[in-house]
């Protein structure tokens, strides 16, 4: 993260992506370390830089995507969390984990709702 806002000549977008492997994120996670969800309907969702809001300066700063990002599903099956990667290199940017260890189930007609925010403190 601090190469894309520091050393980076040309910061690249982001992609938000749901993982369905008990899995908590930890500092050093990369992308092997997350199964991405292949439930009936899903599709990664592109973040560009232009989405993001304003920072919210503060203790703690925050900022957040300025759109709420909704899956759709069409098949069954189970979603941990969440993780933001780079849309060209594949570097994890942070990872969420939402749900307990066995996951939430989706089921075809069902769908989840995301907001990408992160929080510095």
């Amino acid at each position: 993260m601090l190469d894309c806002m520091l050393g980076d000549t040309t910061p690249e977008a982001t992609t938000l992506k749901l993982y369905t492997n008990n899995y908590d994120p930890v500092n050093g996670s990369t992308a092997a370390s997350f199964t991405e969800c292949a439930i009936s309907g899903y599709a990664a969702k592109s973040l560009t830089r232009a989405g993001w809001s304003a920072s919210v300066n503060g203790n703690p700063s925050y900022k957040q995507f300025a759109t709420a990002q909704t899956f759709n599903f069409t098949g069954t099956g189970s979603i941990v969390g969440y993780f933001i990667v780079g849309a060209t290199s594949g570097n994890i940017y942070w990872a969420e984990r939402i749900y307990a260890t066995t996951g939430q189930t989706f089921n075809s007609g069902d769908s989840l709702t995301i907001t990408p925010k992160i929080t510095l403190a």
